[in-house]
């Protein structure tokens, strides 16, 4: 009974010197950030050279897309990394209107990675040997107008042993600008990924147990990369238009996104959460998330 005295005038005192406004405001935090961790929210956010395709997703274990938008460049016929700058003052303008403070995952887009096949050799093993034959078959590929290797920062897929190992190269200048924009805006940059690397992780159930062809298509480029049994043999990149018939060209075993994104053809790889009538561009800031 004594404890019981002293604590409850204790408690009273301190509660009534609290403002109204400031009693509010904690509630309300409290609230907010029991929201956030209960329902994530972050932007998916895939880069091409046309611009942005933006999906603000909330939920971990059952997302929903809570809106979806394209925002063009308004200078797309010049060079990659203008077009990253034209497309990140699209998405400030967007955020105006969109407030959001959380996390961004990118998915880069074929205009802004190049991938090197490295051929099996037992020192891959070593990540010096790895970055020394890279730059040789680099050196051999590129023209004398092409940016230089030290341009770029290299990503290696995970080494399996007598297989190639294919390596994605993205210019440090885009990875650099799309950083410090989240930065800008109070946001975590959460990870930044070529779009084969999240097409193939989200459907390496299909691919690791067959052979065949995937083919990717972004844009006026196709991606038409050779698989057998989830790993990479072979791939390069191939003009493309959605206006040719047939529009995937023969020997194709999957291709994504598909034609029809809610009812695909045979070997087409399609996502939930998409509508018919939405641009193909949303399927790769979507994949991974359905």
């Amino acid at each position: 009974m004594r404890c019981a005295s002293v604590r409850q005038p204790w408690r009273k005192s301190t509660v009534s010197r609290l403002p109204a406004s400031r009693l509010i405001q904690f509630v309300k935090r409290v609230c907010s950030l029991s929201i956030r961790l209960g329902r994530p929210e972050r932007l998916r956010i895939y880069l091409d050279r046309s611009g942005l395709a933006v999906c603000v997703v909330t939920g971990r274990f059952r997302p929903v897309v809570r809106s979806k938008a394209i925002l063009p460049s308004t200078i797309s016929d010049c060079d990659a990394t203008h077009s990253v700058s034209a497309a990140l003052a699209a998405l400030t303008t967007w955020l105006h209107t969109h407030p959001f403070r959380s996390s961004i995952e990118w998915v880069i887009g074929i205009d802004h990675v190049r991938y090197l096949l490295l051929p099996w050799d037992e020192r891959l093993s070593s990540h010096s040997f790895c970055h020394t034959l890279a730059a040789a078959l680099f050196a051999q590929q590129s023209t004398a107008s092409d940016i230089p290797l030290s341009a770029y920062q290299m990503r290696f897929a995970p080494r399996s042993f007598g297989q190639p190992l294919l390596a994605a190269l993205i210019p440090s200048e885009v990875i650099g600008e799309i950083t410090a924009f989240a930065s800008r805006h109070q946001c975590r940059t959460r990870r930044i990924t070529p779009a084969l690397s999240v097409v193939w992780d989200r459907f390496f159930v299909r691919i690791k147990n067959d052979s065949g062809v995937l083919a990717l298509v972004e844009g006026q480029r196709l991606l038409r990369v050779t698989y057998d049994h989830g790993h990479v043999t072979s791939l390069f990149v191939q003009p493309f238009s959605g206006e040719r018939t047939p529009a995937i060209p023969g020997g194709v075993t999957l291709a994504f996104p598909a034609q029809n994104l809610t009812m695909p053809a045979n070997g087409d790889l399609t996502l939930q959460g998409l509508a018919p009538d939405d641009d193909a561009r949303f399927a790769y800031a979507l994949c991974g998330v359905f």
